[in-house]
């Protein structure tokens, strides 16, 4: 028979450390949420609908008084399409749903590349970032369009089994405030991912 001597005082520190672990992870959660409603807030966005796409596999928020309007495109490789627009007409865009079998990044620069053949675009920046742990590439631009207008854009593009999932935000030039890009990535975060 073997015999086991604990240390008191080393468990007691162990359980402390793992409790104190613990509950800072569940104080991390709390104030990340309550920092997202507080940022929606100022921005007199109250309260958030829940929509749902492919018979629930994909879920996400937009403001409830933000306009919508989903659209179908026939034999196409978009599955889902939702365009929005704020009430004050500051921000409009859309969530799209790609089912395509491709390279993020390859999709991403071969948009890039057909888009500066369409339109004049500037200060393009992407980059990686992680929102609620996802990878998620953040495209930021200025676009001018053929009235002459100029919208700051905010393109937010993650992949999930062979989907990719864009979500686009246009703001006019005179219409934008700095707060908008934090509101856009709390919009994003609020994506959940139910694959059955």
């Amino acid at each position: 028979m073997k015999i086991i001597f604990i240390d008191k005082k080393k468990t007691t520190v162990f359980i402390v450390i793992l409790i104190l672990m613990s509950s800072m992870f569940v104080f991390q959660k709390i104030i990340n949420n309550s920092m997202r409603m507080t940022s929606l807030m100022q921005s007199n966005i109250k309260n958030l609908k829940e929509y749902k796409a492919l018979n629930g596999e994909i879920e996400y928020g937009l403001p409830e008084d933000w306009m919508t309007e989903e659209k179908k495109f026939e034999e196409s490789e978009i599955i889902y399409h939702n365009e929005f627009q704020s009430m004050d007409l500051k921000v409009h865009g859309f969530i799209q749903i790609w089912d395509i079998n491709y390279n993020i990044k390859e999709f991403l620069e071969n948009s890039k590349a057909i888009s500066e053949k369409q339109n004049k675009i500037s200060d393009y920046v992407m980059e990686n970032i992680k929102i609620n742990n996802n990878l998620t590439y953040s495209i930021n631009y200025t676009i001018c369009n053929n009235q002459d207008k100029f919208f700051r854009c905010y393109e937010y593009f993650l992949n999930k089994d062979n989907k990719i999932i864009r979500f686009s935000f246009f703001v006019q030039e005179d219409k934008f405030k700095e707060n908008m890009p934090t509101i856009f990535k709390n919009i994003v975060s609020t994506l959940k991912y139910n694959k059955n």
